[in-house]
């Protein structure tokens, strides 16, 4: 999945705790709600779908089309753009800007795709993968981290959830910060973490200690292999360096050679996937549904981390080409 345009700086003014009562209907059944936060004010936006569903919210609001991609409401086109709502995949027919600001309200959804109907509309409040990074600069001194996305915009938005989890910790496990802006951050204890677009340049120059790539799958191939072949080397030379790599399928890439050879151990990478059935909540029913509003390959590739387009059907079983190679392969090696 594709994620996003232009950072998130979202700023609270007050925020409340909720107990274990409230929950909130998404795509995946009711959810705990945890918190309630309000935000300064906002210039509002209107959203409206072909089927009368209809959201005033903050430009950055963030919804899903019907690939499942994370898009803000103002990068959405009437007439064009189709989302995720509680009916199923809908046209988009109204997006306006209006004339006027209100303090907007966010929501701490518990769960972990972070999903949420708003007015019948899927939405997004946060992610989780940023706990690594927030911990690795809290708690070592002097780390160098960058994330890089396929867009600088998506790694701004993970720079913008971190920013968010710093804050929502207690004072005494903050550390003091020397400078905080979209693009970068530096703590008291010398860590930096920076944000910055998946290019052949993105770090040239730097020492890092630890690297992440979002959405590798999406970055454009000739930006991949332009990226290991002049960032990686140096990326690389310190013995304690970490890059982890995060992305669903999308063809057959270098993000798809990667994982492959992870598979074969034929490289150092350490495979690890969640399948959509480990997710509380997502059952058989959930499934059945979920591939009655989208489609078969798009649920294959978006929760089996299957490629829609690697599969070739065999006796009636859609097969990775990937995974019928090194069958073949280890077959002819063993004649």
């Amino acid at each position: 999945m594709s994620k996003l345009s232009e950072t998130i700086d979202r700023k609270f003014i007050d925020s409340i705790t909720l107990d274990d009562e409230w929950e909130i209907e998404s795509d995946t059944g009711w959810v705990p709600v945890t918190h309630i936060h309000k935000t300064i004010e906002y210039v509002e936006w209107e959203l409206s779908t072909c089927d009368g569903l209809d959201l005033v919210c903050a430009d950055d609001h963030i919804v899903f089309d019907d690939k499942m991609n994370e898009v803000y409401v103002k990068d959405l086109i009437p007439y064009k753009s189709y989302i995720m709502t509680i009916n199923g995949i809908q046209m988009v027919t109204h997006v306006k800007k209006l004339d006027k600001s209100s303090n907007m309200f966010d929501l701490t959804v518990d769960s972990d795709d972070h999903r949420m109907y708003t007015n019948g509309i899927l939405s997004h409040n946060t992610t989780t993968s940023v706990a690594f990074l927030l911990w690795l600069t809290l708690f070592s001194d002097s780390q160098n981290v960058a994330v890089l996305a396929n867009k600088g915009s998506l790694a701004r938005d993970i720079l913008a959830k971190y920013q968010l989890a710093y804050e929502n910790l207690p004072p005494w496990l903050q550390q003091g910060v020397v400078s905080w802006n979209k693009g970068s951050i530096e703590l008291e204890n010398g860590s930096k973490i920076l944000a910055s677009s998946t290019s052949s340049s993105a770090v040239r120059g730097g020492s890092f200690n630890c690297v992440l790539l979002d959405e590798f799958g999406f970055v454009p191939a000739n930006i991949q292999h332009e990226f290991f072949n002049s960032v990686y080397p140096v990326i690389s030379s310190g013995k304690t360096t970490k890059i982890i790599i995060v992305s669903t399928p999308n063809g057959m890439n270098l993000f798809y050679k990667l994982w492959m050879d992870a598979l074969g151990k034929k490289n150092g990478y350490k495979p690890f996937s969640i399948h959509w059935s480990m997710v509380p909540g997502r059952t058989e029913e959930w499934r059945e549904e979920t591939i009655k509003n989208t489609s078969i390959e798009q649920f294959r590739q978006e929760f089996e981390s299957l490629s829609c387009d690697t599969l070739i059907n065999i006796n009636g079983e859609s097969i990775p080409i990937g995974t019928l190679y090194e069958k073949f392969s280890e077959e002819e090696h063993n004649v």
